[in-house]
């Protein structure tokens, strides 16, 4: 075979070793005793330097061949522990939905949520497993959830959808709440759009609730309207301070404090109001039917949101960064066709409409 014909490497040949042999060649050594022994040492030399070579190079590990097995993040990643979250409520279809919307902004992967009805025939044994929970925090939406939280359970409470709040307040607990009513400012600007006619509105509060008259005048100069209000100790009171408010006023603003608020009270001052011409803006829609002129209410997705929000803030610094009330900042607002209708106002587009505030 000479110098110039093709090798395959298939055959295994070493070209180190051929090269020494054809240079061998070249050179012409006429001696046959010597040829065959330097050629052989030759060949030894050039495949010994070859396997050399080969081995000096560091051996492919497995996860250097494969890229995916070492993926950034999920190797020695540390795994980061799950909130405890027990939400509460009684039974009632507004605080069950603001449970359930709560319970969907709580991802599985970062909190371990309890939802239970404190008022369901099945919960003592799932109340009972909520006890003595270290880092638990509490949602507790109505007031007997908030009372059985405060009473029963350990850790952070944050309540909503009570309005008397106060008796939470001063148990020494670390207890917050979210606003049950939507804010002041909101909803009277929107009555005086659609009831451009209301000038003078009575407002009626128990003692626990002074403050919200002071809120209700700053609210009613932004809409050019005043406000005229007593303060009652009982439900019977509640409807003597009405009538006797009702000839000095066009609209009454009506708050869900069942300690001067009765049903048979509300009947009688919704009736009142109808047949005096009296606008009333109620805190349910279910008073709509009874002759209030409209609701003006907050939202369960608002509310559940403001709750995250709040408690997220209560996980990060406690509640000492956390005010005592948090406002929300939604309502939804819906109107009677027929009260409107006859009090001679235009009627809306709409019977119902969501309005947003700043929060």
């Amino acid at each position: 075979m000479s110098p110039e014909d093709p090798i395959s490497e298939a055959k295994g040949v070493c070209f180190a070793s051929l090269e020494r042999g054809t240079l061998m060649c070249r050179l012409e050594l006429r001696r046959p005793g010597l040829i065959l022994p330097i050629i052989l040492l030759c060949l030894l030399a050039g495949c010994a330097r070859s396997r050399t070579a080969r081995s000096t190079e560091p051996p492919i590990s497995a996860g250097k061949a494969n890229p995916i097995n070492r993926l950034p993040g999920t190797i020695n990643s540390p795994q980061i522990p799950r909130r405890e979250v027990a939400i509460l409520y009684h039974n009632a279809s507004i605080n069950a939905e603001i449970a359930a919307q709560l319970r969907k902004l709580l991802p599985l992967e970062a909190y371990r949520v309890t939802v239970v009805d404190v008022q369901a025939a099945d919960s003592r044994r799932i109340l009972s497993s909520l006890g003595g929970k270290p880092g638990q925090f509490v949602v507790a939406i109505g007031l007997p959830a908030a009372r059985y939280a405060r009473d029963q359970l350990d850790g952070p409470v944050l309540f909503a959808q009570v309005f008397n709040y106060q008796e939470l307040l001063v148990s020494g607990r670390a207890i917050r709440g979210v606003a049950s009513i939507p804010p002041l400012d909101l909803q009277i600007q929107d009555w005086k759009k659609i009831d451009p006619a209301v000038r003078r509105v009575g407002l009626i509060v128990s003692p626990s609730h002074t403050d919200l008259i002071s809120q209700a005048e700053a609210a009613a100069r932004t809409a050019a309207v005043t406000v005229r209000h007593e303060i009652s100790g009982s439900d019977r009171e509640t409807l003597y301070l009405f009538k006797r408010l009702a000839p000095q006023i066009d609209g009454l603003w009506l708050v869900p404090d069942d300690r001067i608020l009765s049903p048979a009270v509300l009947r009688d001052v919704l009736n009142y109001a109808v047949t005096h011409g009296i606008r009333v803006c109620a805190f349910s829609d279910a008073l709509l039917d009874w002759g209030a002129l409209l609701s003006a209410s907050s939202t369960p997705g608002d509310t559940a949101r403001t709750l995250h929000r709040v408690l997220e803030t209560m996980m990060a610094g406690g509640t000492h960064n956390v005010p005592s009330l948090t406002p929300v900042s939604e309502l939804v607002v819906r109107i009677n066709p027929m009260v409107a209708g006859r009090l001679g106002m235009t009627l809306p587009p709409h019977a119902s409409w969501l309005i947003r505030g700043a929060r």
